[in-house]
């Protein structure tokens, strides 16, 4: 990490908190855990320890305990985020890269950067957002359009069943089950895109 410069820390202190700036008087584990998650799901930031929301610098005593224990906070976080701290003056700033293996969540939740705050995911949104990340793929989403009485044509899974020279000597629930192209819900059959493509 590159050592930040007082022009460079006196020019971000005047732009104020942002896409990528957060400022915080004080340590307060859950508001930090929230705010590490925030930047990890965006695009990565620096939380600025000892400035208040204004901009006025308030500092306070830095210790290794202190590091230790943001570590800690950025490890509980699920999953582990890597965080690097810098010191200038009496400031601590807590560089967040933004992160590989999102969504990421804390206690409290999932939050995503937005603006100069960081916003609370509802279930809604973390669905949409796994899906942007890749994490549930578009072949193993279920759907509900397709219905398996009316819809599913045996002959295709015959045909299937003797290209791959697989037999047919179990129930075709259970064949698509097997295959991974169905999960059977409240005894309901669902098929997933992969199985009616």
């Amino acid at each position: 990490m590159e050592i930040m410069d007082k022009k460079e820390f006196e020019f971000l202190l005047k732009e104020g908190e942002g896409q990528f700036i957060e400022f915080k008087e004080n340590l307060d584990s859950k508001g930090l855990a929230k705010e590490i998650v925030a930047f990890a799901n965006s695009q990565g930031g620096k939380i600025f320890l000892g400035i208040s929301d204004d901009g006025k610098i308030k500092g306070f005593e830095i210790t290794n305990k202190l590091k230790s224990e943001i570590q800690d906070i950025a490890r509980n976080c699920d999953p582990s985020i890597k965080v690097k701290t810098e010191q200038v003056d009496k400031i601590l700033i807590v560089e967040v890269e933004e992160g590989t293996n999102k969504p990421y969540s804390c206690s409290q939740g999932f939050y995503l950067r937005s603006g100069a705050s960081s916003q609370k995911l509802s279930r809604d949104e973390i669905l949409d957002f796994s899906i942007q990340e890749g994490k549930i793929k578009f072949d193993e989403q279920l759907n509900d359009a397709f219905n398996f009485k009316e819809d599913f044509d045996e002959k295709k899974l015959d045909k299937y069943l003797g290209m791959t020279k697989l037999t047919r000597n179990i129930p075709i629930e259970n064949i698509l089950s097997t295959l991974n192209v169905v999960k059977i819900i409240k005894g309901e059959t669902k098929f997933n895109n992969a199985g009616i493509l």
